[in-house]
């Protein structure tokens, strides 16, 4: 019964026993088996209990079945990035004491710790994942919830792919109806630099978000299989798409998706040795982001090194860049980018000495440890062209190890 699950809530939240909840109503024993729904209760009985406990009966019934309903709302917003749908139903949720009742609480418990990671509010996302760790007897779908979103946090918070990868593959898509995990493997398989699948996972991602008319999701998703196709060396220009994407975001009022865009643009500009487009496009990306975040950090650091490569800007206002850089990194703990900017800050005052020990020492086992295969595949190259350059053929050799055994394949020639 209903009633009696809600008057059971609120007599455990106003501390309160079943003895003195009925005193002077009922018993405490009628009390216990209204709550377990075990017995026929008139309707007046029932008001006494709620006036009791100060609460309108009927109002809290309406909103016990309006709450999964809403929580679902949440869900999809969240999913489609709903910015200010999703922020307007998280406080009418907030207003809803009911949502502790065990019937929502772990739904709630599970969207609120997506919302948490959404909005990058890290050490809230931590709280609740360490207190689910806890939980036991979860239904099918709440694992495979629990799952994706341990994925989503190996992938933006923890930057480890690997562990996102086998997290993901273990959602179970027959009893979670969210095809947007396939966008999370999509990512995590980009960061291995494992090309194929992630342009597979992202391509069955597009379908889903086309599906739902999410045109925010759908722009990430196509930028996602863009970059995989950029990266085949048969791969032609592909400038003419980055643009009709930016101008689907102005069409559709979609800044993130803009600024990431623009971040991407430039990023390709450099790889093309375009470094005064690179430039324009890691500032415009940098003015749609807040200077605080890491997204900003990302194309700070992208311009200091397109602007360094240039050769056009002062080295003086460089270093201030690279030195607010770094300060910004400490100050939102983004060890990554303290690491990529100190990198700068040596190569700026041409210590190269220090440049190349810190790389080794600090920024190389870093990246390897954190799985980031394109960055450290990148320095391999780098050191190993130092250490050949300056004699020392077994270090040299080390680092050419690496390289070959990633381009290693198996054949049957004599």
């Amino acid at each position: 019964m209903l009633e009696g699950k809600i008057i059971k809530f609120y007599r455990e939240l106003r501390n309160m026993t079943q003895k003195e909840l009925g005193d002077g109503i009922c018993s405490g024993t009628h009390v216990s088996k209204i709550e377990r729904g075990l017995t026929e209760v008139s309707n007046e009985t029932i008001q006494f209990l709620a006036n009791r406990l100060q609460i309108d009966i009927q109002n809290e019934m309406n909103l016990y079945r309006s709450v999964e309903l809403l929580l679902k709302k949440w869900e999809e917003a969240i999913i489609m990035k709903l910015d200010v749908k999703t922020e307007n139903i998280k406080k009418q949720l907030e207003q809803i004491a009911l949502l502790q009742i065990p019937d929502f609480h772990r739904t709630h418990t599970l969207l609120l710790t997506r919302y948490y990671i959404l909005t990058e509010q890290r050490n809230k996302a931590e709280t609740l994942l360490q207190e689910m760790e806890r939980w036991t007897e979860l239904s099918p779908r709440e694992k495979s919830m629990l799952l994706h979103i341990k994925g989503i946090y190996g992938l933006q918070m923890k930057h480890d792919y690997y562990e996102a990868i086998d997290l993901l593959k273990q959602v179970d898509s027959t009893y979670y109806n969210n095809p947007e995990y396939y966008y999370h493997m999509a990512v995590a398989y980009h960061s291995t630099n494992s090309r194929v699948l992630s342009y597979y996972y992202a391509s069955k991602a597009l379908r889903f978000f086309e599906r739902s008319h999410c045109y925010a999701r759908v722009i990430e998703t196509e930028m996602l299989m863009l970059i995989q196709i950029e990266q085949e060396p048969t791969s032609g220009p592909q400038n003419e798409k980055y643009i009709e994407l930016i101008e689907m975001c102005e069409n559709f009022g979609l800044e993130k998706q803009k600024a990431l865009l623009l971040h991407n643009f430039g990023y390709h500009s450099l790889l093309h040795g375009h470094f005064e487009n690179a430039c324009q496009y890691y500032k415009e990306s940098m003015q749609l982001k807040d200077p605080n975040t890491s997204n900003y950090l990302g194309s700070l650091e992208g311009y200091v090194n397109a602007a360094t490569l240039l050769g056009k800007e002062p080295i003086t206002k460089l270093l201030q860049l690279a030195e607010k850089g770094i300060k910004t990194a400490h100050e939102n703990g983004s060890t990554t980018f303290v690491h990529f900017f100190q990198m700068h800050i040596y190569r700026l005052k041409k210590q190269y000495d220090e440049y190349y020990h810190y790389l080794e020492t600090e920024l190389y086992p870093h990246l390897k440890k954190l799985g980031y295969v394109l960055p450290a595949e990148h320095y391999e190259i780098i050191l190993f062209d130092f250490y050949h350059q300056n004699g020392d053929v077994k270090r040299a050799n080390e680092y050419a190890k690496f390289i070959a055994d990633k381009n290693r394949r198996t054949n049957h020639f004599v």
